[in-house]
């Protein structure tokens, strides 16, 4: 797996970590595993999809905010391995959080924006656990939020 390589293979561009918006840490390292915070979809310190999915934004719309938070996840990562990406092994968890109403169905299509990320970014070492929920508001009303643990290498 080269991370970089396929960054550059499908033109995808991590954007800086975004600052946590309460008191909370980014990101926590136990042993080999990085657990890295909910990341939600911000650009330039303003939220970019607000609102309930398949109410205020429609579902491909919530697609969008799913690879924006998940950019920002691989954003706090690659800071907290200090830009190097040959410590990043393998995405072991994803949990997708769905700003909606009770009738929503299509949790796993919209977490699906999350994962095909993922799927190139570390392919061929793509394979993870998800779990793709509803619930009924997110900070800032963010349609979207996203949690995820990774597998890193301690070697420097």
């Amino acid at each position: 797996m080269n991370i970089e390589e396929n960054l550059k293979k499908y033109n995808i561009l991590i954007p800086i970590p975004v600052k946590p918006v309460a008191n909370y840490s980014p990101y926590v390292i136990s042993k080999n595993l990085i657990f890295i915070s909910g990341q939600i979809p911000i650009v330039d310190g303003k939220v970019i999809y607000k609102g309930k999915v398949n109410k205020n934004i429609s579902i491909h719309q919530a697609v969008k905010a799913a690879e924006l938070c998940m950019l920002n996840s691989f954003a706090i990562l690659i800071n907290a391995v200090g830009n190097n990406l040959n410590q990043i092994k393998k995405c072991i968890k994803i949990n997708v959080f769905i700003n909606s109403d009770s009738s929503f169905i299509d949790q796993p299509e919209v977490a699906d924006g999350a994962s095909n990320l993922i799927s190139k970014i570390m392919e061929p070492n793509s394979n993870h656990a998800r779990s793709a929920v509803s619930v009924n508001s997110l900070p800032k009303d963010a349609a979207i939020e996203i949690d995820t643990i990774f597998e890193i290498s301690l070697e420097k």
